[in-house]
């Protein structure tokens, strides 16, 4: 074999592997870095306290004595969202970025507000727009009570969600009789709101 053969074989081809080498480890490395820094970015953050995070929308309690059979009507009509300040420039934050975490709507009724002997109600479940109750349904009573749990909110207004509408009925039937009703909103990383109404 001449000079010649032995220059263009072997020792060509192993310099030729080892460039080849060289430059595909880095281009490995950001392939897979890419991917975990942009899950990190796009996680939802617990919404901030301090005033910063604020309600948008409540519960609501409301007698019907128009048509039969008369009713307390519970969050008809009612949606509920949260909105973020940006502390330095007082703007509200863009939607998406914070959660509520698990939000909760309990529901009571008994005594209460000048109530002292509360008569029975039963409870209906008219739409629960998404929100799971949390243990057995209640039983008709002078005292009860239901809560309900949505798996977490985000702040801004494209994401409002409609509460769990429930509606109670004097379980003897006829005209609405003595009870207080109490509807409390509450959640991981937000203020606590509650609403109620002496009835009838």
């Amino acid at each position: 074999m001449s000079t010649i053969d032995k220059e263009n074989g072997a020792g060509m081809n192993r310099r030729t592997v080892i460039k080849a080498a060289a430059w595909s480890a880095p281009v490995i490395a950001v392939a897979v870095a890419t991917p975990l820094a942009a899950a990190s970015i796009n996680t939802p953050q617990p919404a901030p306290a301090g005033g910063l995070s604020e309600w948008q929308g409540s519960t609501s309690v409301g007698t019907w004595t128009v048509t039969q059979p008369n009713r307390v009507q519970i969050n008809t009509g009612q949606s509920v969202g949260f909105n973020v300040l940006n502390p330095d420039t007082g703007d509200i934050e863009p939607a998406g970025l914070y959660s509520s975490g698990a939000v909760t709507v309990t529901v009571q009724w008994g005594a209460g507000n000048g109530v002292t002997t509360p008569t029975s109600y039963r409870l209906e479940e008219r739409t629960l727009n998404g929100w799971v109750r949390v243990g057995a349904f209640p039983e008709a009573g002078t005292t009860g009570s239901v809560q309900y749990v949505y798996t977490g909110i985000l702040n801004g207004a494209s994401n409002i969600v409609s509460l769990p509408v429930v509606w109670l009925y004097p379980t003897a039937g006829g005209v609405l009789t003595p009870s207080y009703v109490n509807t409390t909103l509450s959640s991981e990383y937000l203020s606590e709101k509650t609403s109620g109404a002496k009835v009838p």
